[in-house]
């Protein structure tokens, strides 16, 4: 039963986030501003949404003992050094819009799962956003994007053998089209 709960705060989420990025499209754009502008009456709202049920996912993986105390250690941990990674690109920008906060997102979502992929990139975009100062109507919708891209890092088919060079390919893949994908949506959230 809690399994069932589980699944449906993630899938709650999920539609909340495709709900926040498709509505402009329906409404037609004419309550929105322009540019950065865009959902800044609504952001608050949404982030607030997305944090709660954030938190609620948690909260039912711990009750559920999908997740240890080891496991939320760790996903705090985790949260830290992509938050790091975050603030390095800030303070330095690297080459192409290489981002390196996405990196633990993929690894860990492929190693330890969907559920967590999604906690670790949506609880990494709110903690960076608070430490570099980044946050902003936009905010809501990098947590969005960056758990589902942790979401689908668990989808991707295990090797039956030790590490390969081609999970390493595979993996490599899909952090690059998942960069792509990123840069596409993130654009949405503003452009109707």
């Amino acid at each position: 039963m809690r399994r069932l709960v589980g699944g449906a705060v993630y899938a709650l989420s999920a539609a909340i986030g495709l709900l926040a990025f498709a509505y402009p499209f329906f409404t037609g754009g004419q309550a929105q501003g322009a540019g950065f502008a865009a959902h800044g009456q609504d952001a608050p709202l949404v982030t607030a949404a997305l944090v709660g049920l954030a938190l609620v996912a948690l909260l039912v993986e711990l009750q559920g003992e999908a997740l240890g105390a080891k496991t939320v250690a760790m996903l705090g941990v985790l949260v830290a050094v992509a938050s790091t990674l975050r603030f390095i690109e800030v303070a330095v920008p690297l080459p192409g819009g290489f981002s390196p906060i996405f990196a633990p997102i993929i690894l860990a979502g492929y190693v330890f799962g969907s559920r967590f992929g999604f906690l670790l990139g949506a609880f990494s975009l709110l903690v960076s956003g608070l430490v570099t100062g980044g946050v902003g109507p936009w905010l809501p919708y990098q947590m969005f994007t960056a758990g589902w891209m942790g979401l689908t890092a668990g989808w991707l088919p295990r090797p039956t053998a030790a590490v390969s060079r081609r999970e390493c390919a595979v993996l490599a893949a899909f952090g690059f089209v998942w960069g792509l994908l990123y840069g596409i949506i993130i654009n949405l959230y503003f452009w109707p």
